[in-house]
């Protein structure tokens, strides 16, 4: 397999890891969730959010979104050592991962994972906006703060901690809100400053947009797209075509925590933590893209 560096030469990098299953969605559209469904098949190693791994040789960029010239051979190299690592280590034979902002760099790891199943999973962008505003009320997870500066070399440490200990300052020590919460489109800096439900229905829409266009003309056996809205009402069907998609033996395990889990009523909750002028505002701002979807009008 071959990679291009930045001067446009391609160099020859061999991918240990094979059929890589990458989970897409704008943040709290369900990916968690999903997940942790796929975390029980007995084959796939699991891995939440390696975002350093993915950044490797790209921290200190603006925003999230990479593309294929931002691709090297040691950036390739050191993503696909890792991933096998984990993958080895775990004892299974397919990785698999989700990590949010991924859905701004579909060119990156497909030219990274020529052969990567990509699972595009699609939210209400009002319900988004109501779950963001919800977890931005929360302190930083010190955990996860932690586990990613382990996943971090050293030398790119600069470009997290000054943000770490922004967002700790104003919500642990100011009790606000954050400027900023999740995944970096092209533009995010203009936002702040925006109320928090402007900027997260500006993210929802930047996300799922470009999600949208870049997978738009890749061959039907490398990207799915699934509706939140519809693993919540048909969580066996769901889970058994996405099985059958990522080419895995079926597993009963998945589909049992699935059913078990699901609260078919949770998608409609939303609608009681919005006020009426905020879900206004929010859907204008995801216009035509909202509509466009189908979610116009009551939630499905």
């Amino acid at each position: 397999m071959f990679s291009k560096s930045r001067n446009g030469a391609e160099v020859d990098v061999v991918r240990r890891v094979r059929q890589p299953i990458i989970l897409l969605g704008s943040p709290r559209s369900g990916t968690t969730l999903l997940g942790r469904i796929l975390s029980y098949h007995p084959d796939v190693a699991y891995w939440v959010e390696p975002r350093p791994i993915w950044m490797h040789g790209n921290a200190y960029q603006k925003d999230d979104v990479l593309g294929p010239e931002h691709l090297t051979a040691r950036s390739a190299r050191y993503i696909d050592k890792r991933f096998h690592h984990f993958t080895v280590k775990s004892g299974k034979t397919r990785f698999a991962e989700k990590t949010p902002s991924n859905s701004l760099r579909v060119p990156f790891i497909r030219a990274m994972y020529p052969d990567c199943k990509l699972v595009n999973i699609i939210r209400d962008g009002r319900a988004v906006v109501r779950s963001v505003l919800q977890i931005q009320k929360r302190p930083p997870n010190k955990g996860l703060i932690s586990t990613r500066l382990k996943q971090t070399p050293v030398w790119e440490w600069p470009a997290y901690v000054p943000m770490f200990f922004r967002t700790a300052w104003r919500t642990k020590v100011l009790k606000r809100r954050s400027t900023y919460w999740g995944p970096k489109p092209s533009g995010w800096q203009e936002w702040i400053g925006q109320p928090p439900h402007i900027l997260a229905a500006r993210q929802w829409k930047a996300i799922v947009s470009k999600t949208l266009a870049d997978t738009e003309a890749l061959p039907a056996e490398a990207c799915l797209d699934m509706r939140f809205e519809r693993l919540i009402r048909e969580p066996e069907a769901v889970i058994t075509e996405m099985m059958r998609f990522l080419e895995l033996p079926t597993c009963s395990e998945m589909v049992d925590y699935a059913t078990g889990h699901i609260e078919p009523g949770r998608s409609g909750k939303w609608k009681a933590a919005t006020t009426t002028e905020q879900e206004s505002e929010s859907a204008q701002e995801m216009e035509p893209l909202l509509s466009d979807l189908g979610y116009a009008g009551p939630e499905h």
